[in-house]
């Protein structure tokens, strides 16, 4: 059906950027560098290469066969967020399990008995490179229908998507659902979206949901004061919220070529970048919330998604300035945030570099979403203020796109990190609530499928760059343990205590690795 349309991202978008010879695979990220570096010649057995190839394609099998939106009287082409894999279908009162931890307490975020297309950018993207990889149309075709149906179904009342991390669409009742009944805010966070890939399905209803993110979320359009939710007030402008209106009004400008929709991405993207200490280019999180502490610290959230959607933008648009600021956010937290005594990177700085050492959580305020102390490797909840594993695949990625000789050493750094903390566990910051909710969890060990994923990938691209053989070596050492613990029935699960498949336990991301990683040497988008 809409494989004509949108047949191979090998040839879905082409174009030169400057002092890059770039070659892009539809989500306007760069794939290959003109940076010099010689390829690592390491590729996996072709019998290991062909049983990751076949676990991934049953996942993604099964999802299109059995999970597909079948439920209520208007059945779509949605995939949805939680399937059992033990049932093949999508519960309508799932397990609460480890759900309140990993939403942050916020039951709505886990999309129950439904889909959301943000929380699925990740799939979009695995299901386009499957059809890549094999000239299978299904994958991509399914994804299309996906967009398609989304953008038709799931909408709020002021016309922007019921996607993000409040919001979703309800397959049971066919109609959004999460908080104050589906009418609740508008919130897009963290993830690197296949914003060409939805143009290419629905470029007017793109257009509109971007203008739409421009009229509903910046609050000052002189300042550029802006808010992760859309309702027109001051709120909290969070790095990894107003990376994502820069880069989609960076991408607008690229279709419509109006200096307004420029100008826009470089007001949000200066919104943070003008709050910074001069003297360390630190950047606090959230600008406007006062005395609160994301005011008056930096995360990882700069470094990471920040930090990558500004690699986007400048991927997208060709732009320098995109990359200089997001070079400038990398070295900054590479410079300041790392403990060369203990090998280990920090997870909270004060803007003048001063590390916030570990404290005890305080459960009762705020403050329990600190990230005191040394960075927790293996993130458990969904978003607050740490980012390891995307940070590190950031400053990486940084260096493949650019060359840049600081980015690389931040990635060697978090190389040294990321190594010591393995294999992949719980993490340490919720790691008794995930042991007491998931009783099986002690006996299994592991941890979320999103966390394999990343870290696979961050591996492998850092092989790339540096021939280390051990970064492949520890890629795929990953894998192994990942399609162990996490394969089952035919399916991935989302963690290997639990019973599901979940698109917000970051299951996309492996599938995406493992296919990286079996495809070795050819190259995709990265994985963010």
């Amino acid at each position: 059906m809409y494989s004509a349309q949108i047949r191979s991202s090998r040839t879905f978008l082409q174009k030169q950027i400057p002092s890059s010879k770039t070659r892009f695979l539809g989500a306007a990220i760069l794939t290959l560098s003109s940076v010099i570096w010689a390829e690592p010649t390491s590729t996996l057995p072709e019998e290991k290469a062909t049983d990751y190839m076949s676990k991934v394609r049953s996942c993604l099998d099964n999802l299109l066969e059995h999970g597909t939106d079948h439920y209520g009287p208007v059945h779509t082409s949605m995939l949805m967020s939680i399937m059992d894999t033990r049932t093949n279908e999508s519960p309508l009162e799932p397990e609460e399990l480890d759900g309140l931890i990993r939403s942050e307490g916020r039951l709505h975020r886990l999309n129950y008995r439904g889909a959301d297309l943000w929380d699925d950018q990740p799939l979009i993207r695995t299901l386009y490179t499957m059809t890549d990889v094999t000239d299978d149309a299904r994958y991509a075709d399914a994804a299309a229908a996906y967009i398609q149906d989304y953008f038709t179904y799931a909408k709020k009342e002021n016309g922007l998507l019921s996607w993000g991390s409040h919001i979703y669409y309800d397959a049971y009742a066919d109609q959004p659902a999460g908080d104050q009944n589906g009418k609740g805010p508008h919130e897009t966070l963290v993830l690197c979206p296949d914003w060409e890939r939805m143009w290419a399905v629905a470029p007017e209803r793109v257009q509109r949901q971007i203008e739409l993110t421009w009229e509903w979320h910046v609050v000052d359009k002189k300042t550029g004061l802006h808010n992760r939710h859309d309702d027109k007030r001051k709120g909290c402008d969070f790095a990894f919220s107003g990376g994502e209106f820069g880069n989609a009004f960076a991408f607008l400008y690229t279709k419509t070529g109006k200096d307004k929709h420029r100008d826009w991405s470089r007001l949000i993207f200066n919104r943070h970048w003008d709050a910074r200490n001069t003297d360390t280019n630190l950047s606090p999180d959230a600008p406007s919330t006062g005395e609160r502490y994301d005011a008056h610290h930096s995360f990882s959230t700069l470094s990471g998604p920040h930090a990558a959607l500004l690699l986007q933008a400048y991927v997208t648009t060709g732009d320098a300035w995109y990359r200089d600021m997001a070079l400038a956010h990398i070295r900054a937290w590479g410079k300041h945030a790392w403990d060369g005594e203990a090998q280990l990177y920090h997870g909270m700085l004060k803007l003048d570099g001063t590390p916030i050492p570990a404290m005890k959580r305080d459960d009762a305020s705020y403050d329990v979403w600190k990230p005191t102390g040394h960075a927790d490797t293996w993130r458990a909840t969904m978003f607050s203020y740490e980012f390891t594993l995307y940070a590190a695949q950031t400053a990486v990625y940084a260096h493949h796109l650019t060359g840049d000789t600081d980015a690389l050493k931040t990635a060697k750094q978090w190389a040294t990190h990321i190594s010591s903390e393995l294999p992949v566990s719980n993490g340490r910051r919720w790691k008794k609530e995930i042991l007491e909710t998931l009783p099986d969890a002690a006996e299994t060990g592991g941890g979320y499928a999103e966390n394999y994923g990343r870290a696979i990938s961050f591996f492998l691209k850092l092989y790339r760059v540096t021939g280390n053989q051990e970064d492949f070596d520890t890629a795929m050492s990953i894998a192994d343990e990942a399609v162990e613990k996490l394969y089952s029935n035919g399916w991935f699960k989302g963690h290997p205590a639990k019973p599901y498949y979940m698109s917000t336990d970051g299951v996309a991301y492996l599938l995406y690795a493992l296919t990286e990683l079996a495809a070795y040497p050819e190259e995709f988008p990265p994985n963010l």
